[in-house]
């Protein structure tokens, strides 16, 4: 009986271990660059790393070996190697390849001709970017491929200016020696289209005049196939943007049938019915329930479609930071209803954050944040805040039902408690703030806000007298507005911010002092420099005398975010050993120029001014100054600042200056 040589375990053990000894033994391939003189192997290795990453990983042959020659002699002749010649050869798991670079060609001059209509120096704009007279001294690589695209570059500035059928042809004269080039573009200009009479045929009910605002652009002046192409879907947005949405629209605009070079433009539009959504599916949900997706969009259901409404609708999910993605997908049931089919991702909702920092005035500072963003899964967070800096402690306990009771109102309930020392005096309070919030219009909020707590001040070298009230619980009442156009809040570049508030405290259950505050600040980007404006004030009205307004609750000056000649509270009324007292009525002018040395990097110069004066009587009295400079670095949360401001005016025992240290806008 015949037997068989190997069992088939045999065979694949054979197999493997045949397998692995060839993987072993097999030498890693190496790509060697011979004859590069004028560019580091380094950049030529990441110039091609696409191509040497396939041969190391699967090995050389002739055709990967040729891939990589081609690319990097094309890389070489976007440097200005016109005459750059690159060849390889494999030797094993070697490849080498073998660089002649030649000469580096720059461009020494661009001429055009044909242009009757349009001056060189705005040609050369599109075709290079440097001027004419400038083009030698630029020393811009040689590069065919580059003059033909600034070629392209100039006839698209043609068509877009009307000449439709303008051609721009190119020629390239390299010099003997192979070190410069002559370039030469020819242009041949054409007619000149312009836009004619607008022809709007179709069932949409709306006048003539609406539909022809709703191009965006209106039509008129040379024609351009950019604008004419954006003007079918901006009215197509339009009409659906007012319930319509399965509309569609399609322009024509045919050049053989323009009459005096006017082309006439035919828009046919099919408004068809106005939608209205009926539900709202959800899918990707696990801790998040659909009820609450259905909440968030109940005022766009049952109601006329609108992409804007829905739009924002998705923007206050996104806020949330309970989603990763989220796509919001209108999909047709019916002749005149539609669904919309919302699938997300959800994000981690559970929140640990660390922060350490540095302030003038408060020293160290470490941060620690614990939060839920979906608390009890009802897509409202709760977020604990520990803070604890060499002048204390401060603990809160924050809430954010962004819909109260289902409605357009924010609510805010904050516990809290503090323990801090002051220069001068200690203090220690706890309580509870609730705040209610709703936008009026999508850069408009006013807000109402109730406040109680329990507070004990102690003396720590002012007198006690001077303090005010040393144990008492305080009660307020208040509203604020805030109008706000910044383009970003921790660190804007342009737009304005103006916020009033206006509040009633009582102290141990009567009626103590009013308080109003107002804040206008400005924005300006100029280039990559900002200038910023900003004024504000505060008054505390007392029902008595100032001084039975407590310490902690007055008006303080001065410091990095103030008066920068300052120390941080520094400016106004002091006691004999030279602590601050506060006051009842503060004013604080800025205006800062921001400008950029890196990315990342940049300086400030500043003016700042203010007062802060003890009576209850406002006034720009005793004003103040500050001349300064200092540097940023731009963080994601907005710049880290360090301020000098001079005082140009010191009092007897006052400092020439302060430095300030410090993060965010100063105002």
């Amino acid at each position: 009986m015949n037997r068989p040589f190997a069992s088939p375990a045999s065979l694949r053990w054979i197999a493997c271990i045949a397998f692995l000894l060839a993987a072993f033994s097999r030498a890693e391939a190496v790509v060697e660059f011979a004859g590069a003189r004028d560019i580091d192997v380094g950049t030529l290795r990441t110039a091609i790393g696409e191509q040497l990453q396939e041969i190391e990983s699967r090995g050389p042959t002739a055709a990967r070996a040729d891939d990589a020659a081609f690319y990097l002699a094309a890389f070489y002749r976007k440097q200005g190697y016109a005459r750059v010649k690159v060849d390889y050869d494999v030797r094993g798991t070697i490849v080498f390849l073998k660089i002649t670079e030649g000469p580096r060609a720059v461009l020494r001059s661009v001429k055009f001709s044909g242009n009757r209509s349009v001056d060189s120096a705005i040609l050369a704009s599109f075709f290079s970017g440097v001027p004419v007279e400038k083009i030698a001294a630029a020393g811009l690589p040689f590069n065919e491929g580059e003059v033909v695209a600034g070629g392209d570059r100039v006839r698209g500035h043609y068509i877009s200016g009307g000449w439709l059928d303008a051609a721009v042809g190119t020629k390239a004269n390299l010099s003997a020696d192979g070190k410069s080039a002559d370039v030469f573009v020819t242009v041949i200009e054409g007619a000149r289209y312009w836009f004619g009479e607008v022809t709007i045929r179709g069932d949409a009910p709306y006048p003539r005049e609406a539909l022809i605002d709703a191009l965006g652009a209106r039509p008129e002046g040379p024609f351009n196939p950019a604008v004419f192409d954006t003007m079918q879907g901006s009215l197509r947005s339009w009409l659906r943007g007012r319930g319509h949405f399965a509309a569609e629209v399609l322009a024509e605009a045919e050049k053989a049938r323009a009459t005096g070079g006017r082309i006439p433009i035919l828009i046919d539009v099919k408004a068809g019915p106005k939608f209205r959504v009926g539900g709202v599916t959800s899918r990707g949900l696990d801790r998040v329930k659909p009820e609450f997706i259905r909440q968030r969009f109940r005022k766009v259901t049952n109601a006329e479609y609108s992409p804007s409404a829905i739009d924002e609708k998705y923007r206050e999910l996104v806020r949330l930071g309970l989603f990763r993605s989220i796509r919001v997908v209108p999909k047709k049931t019916g002749t005149r209803e539609l669904t919309l089919d919302i699938e997300v991702e959800e994000a981690k909702q559970k929140e640990f954050g660390f922060e350490i920092g540095y302030g003038s005035y408060e020293g160290l500072e470490a941060v620690v944040r614990v939060g839920d963003r979906n608390f009890l899964r009802t897509g409202r967070s709760l977020m604990l805040e520990l803070q604890t800096s060499q002048r204390g402690f401060e603990g809160e306990l924050l809430h954010v039902d962004p819909w109260f009771l289902e409605s357009d109102w924010t609510l805010r309930t904050k516990l809290f408690s503090k323990v801090r020392d002051e220069d001068g005096y200690s203090r220690k309070g706890a309580g509870i703030r609730v705040e209610a919030s709703r936008k009026l219009a999508p850069h408009w909020e006013v807000s109402a806000f109730s406040e109680f707590s329990g507070n004990k001040i102690s003396a720590a070298g002012i007198e006690p007298s001077l303090l005010g009230p040393l144990d008492y619980t305080l009660a307020s009442i208040g509203v604020a507005q805030k109008l706000d156009y910044r383009d970003d809040p921790l660190n804007p570049r342009r737009g304005s911010v103006f916020s009033t508030s206006v509040e009633l405290n009582a102290l141990d259950g009567k009626p103590a002092f009013g308080r109003v505050a107002a804040r206008y600040s400005h924005y300006r980007s100029i280039g990559k420099s900002v200038i910023a404006a900003g004024l504000r004030f505060g008054w505390n009205i007392p029902a008595g005398e100032a001084a039975d307004v407590p310490i902690d609750l007055r008006y303080f000056n001065g410091g990095g975010g103030t008066v920068r000649s300052f120390a941080e509270r520094d400016l106004g009324t002091k006691d004999a050993a030279g602590n601050s007292l506060g006051g009842s009525f503060y004013s604080v002018a800025n205006l800062e120029w921001d400008f950029p040395f890196t990315d990342t990097f940049g300086g400030a110069v500043f003016v700042d001014g203010g007062n802060l004066l003890s009576d209850a009587t406002p006034g720009l009295d005793d004003y103040r100054m500050a001349l300064g400079a200092g540097l940023r670095y731009q963080l994601p949360i907005g710049p880290m600042r360090l301020d000098y401001g001079y005082n140009p005016s010191p009092r007897l025992g006052e400092d020439p200056g302060a430095v300030h240290f410090s993060f965010g806008f100063a105002f």
